[in-house]
């Protein structure tokens, strides 16, 4: 049986006028543009490093798409190194994914249903002793194909990148990729890597958000779509229809770009 949470502030997203609020569903519409033909539907979250918003991205993206009439969405949190839904959202740990894993419990005993209608939430569970190895089973294989077929969209959070192999495994398991990457903290070169490592494991990578870029945005960059923008949030929202899945050279020159306009805008806001 299914948990019920009742419920939680931490269940909205910000204010729909406010910038912030507006650049997360401007990500929802880019996510259900890409996801319209039915292919996609498991996307990974993830980043370079640790404490660079993918978590947050997660949360706040599922609380934007939970919003659409009838569009069921799961958020899976498969961060079992530093897992933090559960405390962000007020739940409990466990169950989650490590007890359904291991064959503790069942599906329905570990997922818990939130105050909106279409959104459910299966939390970490207990860390494990063998993360990556749970990961890699059959039976983890087997719970997103059943996923598949109950939900329209499963957004999974996972650990970073560069320390650990988990989401490398994660990135052949899902049906595409989201990048958070923090604007002034995430290196070009980390990007670089990370690109790298998840095209060695055949990942699709749809897409990027940049995170708390807290500069003025020219409007002629606006306009010409390729940011959302906040005071601590910009999104590339139209970033999932730029990258090349096949290109590393592509999407490095694509970053080489946006590190070189965000360059300029640090220059004008600090000349004024």
């Amino acid at each position: 049986m299914v948990k019920d949470k009742k419920h939680h502030s931490s269940l909205t997203l910000p204010d729909e006028k406010s910038p912030t609020g507006e650049a997360y569903r401007a990500l929802r519409t880019s996510i259900l543009r890409v996801t319209q033909d039915k292919s996609i539907k498991v996307i990974l979250i993830t980043s370079a490093n640790h404490y660079e918003g993918k978590t947050t991205t997660a949360i706040n993206l599922a609380l934007a798409m939970s919003d659409v009439p009838r569009f069921r969405m799961l958020l899976l949190d498969s961060d079992l190194r530093y897992p933090t839904i559960h405390s962000r959202l007020g739940f409990m740990q466990s169950p989650g994914l490590t007890e359904i894993l291991e064959g503790n419990v069942d599906l329905d005993s570990g997922m818990i249903n939130t105050e909106k209608e279409n959104l459910k939430v299966v939390t970490s569970g207990n860390l494990s002793s063998y993360p990556a190895e749970l990961l890699e089973s059959e039976r983890f294989k087997d719970l997103i194909q059943v996923l598949r077929s109950r939900f329209d969209l499963i957004l999974v959070d996972s650990p970073p990148v560069i320390p650990y192999s988990d989401a490398s495994v994660l990135s052949s398991r899902v049906d595409g990729v989201l990048l958070v990457v923090q604007s002034g903290k995430t290196r070009r070169e980390d990007i670089q890597q990370v690109y790298a490592t998840l095209r060695d494991n055949q990942a699709t990578v749809l897409g990027v958000v940049l995170n708390r870029q807290k500069h003025f945005v020219p409007g002629r960059i606006y306009k010409r779509q390729l940011f959302g923008y906040s005071h601590k949030v910009i999104t590339l929202v139209h970033s999932i229809f730029l990258i090349s899945k096949d290109s590393q050279n592509i999407f490095c020159k694509f970053f080489s770009h946006i590190y070189e306009r965000m360059s300029r805008v640090t220059r004008i806001v600090k000349r004024k």
